[in-house]
């Protein structure tokens, strides 16, 4: 889905966010699947590479709202996934690389894997 996407803090070190494309909703619920590759001066005690997920109805204005409190959080090469949702018509991620202090820079070289989407089952 995104492949090879590098991510750098600030050449201060502060923390840099950036969003997707909007996507049209799969189904209910998602499992999104982050892979980080190869980072650089990250740690748990300065700076992960986080993913959030925003959705929003077509004929909503703006950013749209974050998913929940669930987020997906890695400083070292792996994969992880989270479920997602319930979810409106439209979805996106926002990426964000932590702050990893005064004068020092970071970097993530990740990519998402393609979402699988699901339905709520009522029993």
């Amino acid at each position: 889905m995104f492949h090879g996407q590098i991510l750098m803090t600030q050449a201060d070190g502060s923390a840099v966010s950036v969003y997707s494309p909007w996507l049209p909703r799969g189904a209910d619920y998602v499992l999104a699947t982050l892979d980080l590759v190869k980072a650089y001066n990250l740690g748990a005690s300065i700076g992960s590479l986080e993913v959030r997920v925003f959705h929003k109805n077509a004929e909503d204005a703006g950013d749209g709202t974050q998913v929940g409190t669930t987020s997906i959080s890695r400083d070292t090469a792996g994969r992880t996934t989270t479920e997602f949702g319930p979810l409106k018509e439209l979805v996106r991620f926002k990426f964000t690389i932590g702050a990893v202090g005064a004068s020092a820079t970071g970097w993530a070289l990740f990519r998402m894997l393609s979402p699988v989407w699901f339905d709520a089952v009522n029993t």
